[in-house]
């Protein structure tokens, strides 16, 4: 918020367009989280649109099948069936007798056909029949004669029984049950499943192995923007991909080196500029002049010391993290003990909050870092203005609770606010809008050091003007942080509505 904030319009006028403006802004809001929620990932529109293709070849292939064996399994057999009888009889009419002991045996060895004389006493089992014995019967019936029996059992002996007749005598040819068995099979339908199951899975797979390299790209490019360094990505795949990931590798090691470099170019300026000026203020204490140019000469010291320091913090802010366990009631009460002058010379009201034990996962000295650089912005810009009670004085306060995942900080003044069309230029560095006026505090580096900070936690920052009472608000959104290295595969695997989203004040 390195930035002096003016309001043009009056309050009432402006009150009336934010309550215009809030209903529009409640349904882009739910639209956008709608939009959100019915985002595909290409990893699943490329796996709907292979299972897709599977199911329709199925399908095709079901109805080729049908069209081209119309017969059901029960009709193929009942043929089969009749066949094997009219043959079996036709060679025993037309066999020598002293043949037909053999061909019988031959039957029985061969083919597991065996002709039996049928009895009156023969215990026939017909009510026991399967569904699919009992749809063969007729069809068995239909060919060979209605006085045909048909039966699975016979004397207690398990077959498929058929009757015949030669001349007056009456005859069993009992078959074995791999006949039913490989007409029947498995049903068509459990055959389809089967197959649909496998399709499914190899759909998967395939939908994997083809977004696997898009989603490590996402993934590094994710790290990247945490100011981690990523992981090398492979460049032993298909050209297309792998010249992707070359130019990446490329850039990364670009980016890592030119970090190096400047990091050891901010720590030799930091050096530089602050031995001098400590040697500066040790001559301005001691040379013989007026206290008022004395205290004057010693506040540009001062005002440059923390111009330097924001370079720095700005440096720090890519650099790596030690996470641990942050107790935000023990950062807050610290806060409160930094900026216990300004608060005892009544310069500053600041209301700290949070619940008792809350606590955040991540560097206690980013979020330090974060509070302190929106503090000292808003003893800046964040003044109350004439006319309304506490004229002067920065009126603050801080709240800090944990949400799903995180923190979610609040940092609100009762200042002037900022012109809405300059809030998102506020975020870039070196960014400043009193310039015309001549101010000179600050580098404008303040707001870009909190941005900093929540892009490298994968968080959020807004700011906002307030309506009542007037002012502006800053809201920061930090994820617990994870270690450094883990995989988090956050576009492929997570819906695009599942992202945080900031409720209203």
């Amino acid at each position: 918020m390195s930035s002096s904030r003016t309001t043009t319009d009056p309050p009432g006028r402006a009150g009336q367009r934010a309550t215009a403006r809030e209903p529009r802004g409640r349904r882009r809001r739910l639209a956008l989280a709608l939009r959100g929620r019915l985002r595909i990932s290409l990893f699943w529109r490329t796996f709907a649109l292979l299972t897709t293709l599977v199911g329709a070849s199925l399908a095709t292939l079901l109805v080729l099948l049908k069209v081209a064996d119309s017969a059901p399994p029960e009709q193929r057999l009942a043929w089969e069936v009749a066949s094997i009888v009219n043959l079996t009889r036709s060679a025993l009419v037309s066999s020598q007798p002293e043949r037909r002991i053999t061909l019988l045996r031959e039957l029985a060895n061969e083919e597991g056909i065996r002709v039996l004389p049928l009895e009156p006493s023969d215990r026939i089992e017909l009510p026991g029949l399967t569904h699919r014995l009992a749809l063969l019967t007729p069809r068995v019936q239909n060919l060979l004669g209605p006085q045909t029996l048909v039966s699975q059992r016979v004397n207690d002996q398990e077959g498929l029984w058929v009757s015949f007749s030669i001349d007056q005598d009456q005859y069993w040819v009992q078959m074995q049950r791999r006949r039913i068995d490989r007409h029947f099979g498995p049903d068509i339908w459990t055959i389809v499943a089967l197959a649909a199951g496998l399709a499914l899975v190899g759909a998967l797979a395939l939908s994997r192995t083809l977004n696997r390299p898009l989603a490590d790209l996402a993934q590094a490019i994710s790290q990247l923007r945490r100011g981690e360094t990523p992981r090398r990505l492979r460049e032993n795949l298909v050209s297309e991909i792998a010249s992707v990931n070359r130019r990446f590798n490329a850039m990364a090691a670009d980016i890592a080196e030119l970090e190096h470099d400047r990091a050891l170019t901010l720590a030799g300026i930091s050096h530089d500029i602050r031995s001098p000026l400590a040697r500066m203020r040790m001559e301005a204490e001691l040379a013989p002049l007026e206290p008022e140019v004395r205290d004057s000469i010693i506040e540009d010291i001062e005002r440059i010391d923390v111009i330097v320091g924001r370079f720095v913090d700005f440096a720090r802010a890519g650099a790596g993290t030690s996470i641990q366990e942050v107790s935000i009631p023990e950062v807050l009460e610290q806060l409160s003990q930094v900026y216990r002058a300004q608060t005892q010379s009544g310069d500053l009201v600041l209301n700290t909050g949070s619940p008792p034990g809350t606590r955040w996962r991540g560097d206690r000295t980013d979020l330090e870092r974060l509070l302190s650089n929106l503090i000292d912005n808003a003893l800046r810009y964040g003044r109350t203005p004439p006319g309304r009670p506490g004229a002067g004085v920065v009126r603050l306060s801080v709240d800090a609770r944990r949400i799903a995942g995180g923190l979610r900080v609040v940092v609100r003044d009762q200042g002037s606010g900022v012109p809405a069309e300059q809030i998102a230029r506020l975020l870039r560095p070196f960014a400043r809008l009193d310039n015309a006026r001549g101010v000179s505090e600050g580098a404008g580096l303040g707001l870009a050091i909190v941005d900093r900070i929540v892009r490298r936690y994968d968080g959020s920052f807004e700011l906002r003007n307030a309506d009542r009472p007037a002012g502006l608000i800053a809201l920061a959104l930090l994820p617990n942080a994870r270690p450094m290295g883990e995989e988090k595969q956050q576009q492929a695997a997570a819906p695009a509505g599942e992202r945080h989203h900031w409720s209203s004040q």
